[in-house]
């Protein structure tokens, strides 16, 4: 069991009379996260419900407060697991917080779509959330010594950070895992809330983000190969994001006319899901991607590391009409930090126009020193 980063980010910043919501993908650890969590509470008296049962939804569904207290009272901490599959959560969850705030209520559930059902409304402003990701760099390498952590980085890219890849040793075994992940688990959320009318296009739309990452998406050339209007397109993306498949990221631009505003790039929460919808699992030398794979690599280990260190940072690509770029840009505070990935380490020069305008000079981030820019 691989301890995970957010242990400590959820123990070190837990505030009683909040509700602590754990959002993530399916099959991200969610419940092995919970599980460490009440280890280090250290408290004797837990109440662990789980969505998937029946004796957990028909307890935590209805609204009545006498029966709510009745079911919590004894218990120093209360965990709910897979909440989205229980109806009223969201209330029920109010009523025991406003009865109970001395309690630890920890809730957990498969997406920020089905899990959003109620309680954005119900917990607002009563609720501290967090997002579980694959496992990141700095989990997968905690054993590791300093000169042993690039070892693993091939893996990284080929199959991603699913925790249960760490059991299976065969190259194989993990591309159907992850080609199971796809067909059972990526969209069930979705399929499941959302009236999509046609599911192979929303599938469809993943595959063709998946051999664009690191580019800018044009809305009409998605709809026009998907056969579907604009509106629909970005419905879909929608759904695909809140369901934690893809992110995007937007373009940077404070003071130039020829900066480039509007424009997106979609990445993958994790490579293994991206690789699994090309159907691409090939070692990296006889691949003609990598570049798009250590771009998103890089993207989704610092944003990561972001989100687990709770930093509030602003995160964008650069790009000019003139077909100037930096891959990325970050500020924190009123810092702003400019980066170049490339896969071998190679010179870069900082955009004329961005160091003039800004006032900054971009860093290279190279196989030779990710690990300082990600963990």
């Amino acid at each position: 069991m691989i301890p995970r980063t957010l242990v400590k980010t959820i123990t070190d910043s837990y505030k009683l009379g909040f509700i602590t919501i754990i959002y993530g993908p399916r099959r991200v650890g969610k419940t092995v996260l919970l599980k460490q969590l009440v280890g280090k509470v250290g408290a004797e008296d837990i109440l662990w419900l789980d969505g998937d049962t029946q004796e957990a939804r028909d307890s935590l569904s209805t609204t009545s407060q006498t029966a709510l207290n009745k079911l919590v009272a004894k218990s120093q901490v209360v965990v709910v697991d897979e909440a989205q599959r229980i109806e009223n959560i969201g209330l029920s969850l109010k009523i025991l917080i406003d009865s109970f705030p001395e309690k630890k209520i920890i809730v957990s559930g498969s997406s920020s779509l089905m899990l959003a059902r109620g309680i954005q409304e119900s917990l607002t402003g009563r609720a501290v959330k967090y997002r579980l990701y694959p496992l990141s760099t700095g989990e997968l390498t905690q054993n590791l010594k300093d000169y042993q952590k690039p070892q693993i980085l091939e893996e990284q890219l080929r199959f991603g950070g699913y925790p249960y890849l760490q059991q299976l040793s065969i190259a194989r075994d993990k591309q159907a895992y992850l080609k199971s992940i796809v067909s059972d688990y990526l969209f069930r959320d979705v399929l499941l809330l959302k009236d999509i009318s046609s599911p192979e296009t929303l599938k469809k739309l993943a595959i063709l983000l998946a051999f664009q990452i690191g580019s800018e998406v044009s809305l009409n050339e998605l709809a026009t190969n998907l056969g579907i209007d604009i509106k629909t397109v970005k419905r879909y993306l929608a759904l695909l994001e809140q369901s934690f498949v893809i992110f995007e990221l937007g373009a940077f631009s404070r003071n130039l006319r020829k900066e480039v505003v509007k424009s997106k790039k979609y990445f993958f929460w994790d490579l293994g899901i991206r690789n699994a919808l090309t159907d691409q699992f090939l070692p990296l030398d006889s691949r003609t991607d990598v570049g798009q794979l250590w771009e998103n690599f890089l993207v989704v280990e610092r944003m990561k590391k972001h989100e687990y260190e709770r930093e509030q940072a602003q995160c964008y690509f650069w790009r000019t009409y003139e077909q100037a770029e930096i891959d990325w840009i970050e500020i924190v505070g009123n810092e702003i930090s400019a980066y170049e990935f490339k896969w071998k380490q190679q010179k870069a020069r900082t955009p004329k126009a961005f160091r003039e305008t800004y006032g900054k000079s971009l860093e290279i981030v190279s196989k030779e020193n990710y690990l300082e820019f990600v963990m």
